[in-house]
């Protein structure tokens, strides 16, 4: 074809209905599993540019986006607990070696949780008992000389 340089964009695909509406919902979909914008827009065949103007102007779109980004966040949370409370399985390493057990002769494993992810799991649900705490007591006066001239603060 002439004119044409490189590739064709890639296109939402669609099953003969409205090609904007698909890549309405292919957005909303990859957006709820993935929470990224850029990366649904480039799945949906659309720019960034595209998906924010249908978010300002169709209430409806704007309305799923925030439900597609919630569910996204749940499973953040969901999968931060797991870490933090079931752990994963990791090889037991010695001086660079995988360590075998000497009866059986396979490879040990141990679980691994993060004590980082339940901090932070505790903290965002429990903030009375969890947040940081700062007791800051000022003893003495405080002198403060204001003027009208701007340079002299």
């Amino acid at each position: 074809m002439a004119g044409r340089k490189g590739p064709a964009k890639p296109r939402a695909v669609t099953n003969g209905t409205d090609p904007t509406r698909d890549a309405r919902n292919i957005f909303i979909e990859h957006l709820r599993k993935t929470g990224n914008i850029s990366a649904s827009a480039r799945h949906a065949g659309v720019s960034r540019t595209t998906v924010h103007r249908w978010r300002a102007a169709e209430p409806e779109f704007a309305e799923r986006w925030d439900d597609a980004e919630e569910e996204g966040i749940d499973a953040l949370e969901q999968e931060a607990r797991r870490r933090a409370i079931e752990g994963d399985e990791e090889y037991v390493v010695s001086m660079g070696q995988l360590v075998r057990d000497p009866k059986t002769g396979e490879y040990l494993t141990t679980r691994k949780r993060s004590d980082g992810l339940m901090t932070l799991l505790l903290k965002a649900h429990r903030p009375e008992k969890f947040r940081e705490r700062y007791d800051v007591q000022q003893s003495g006066n405080i002198t403060m000389n204001i003027t009208k001239d701007d340079d002299a603060l």
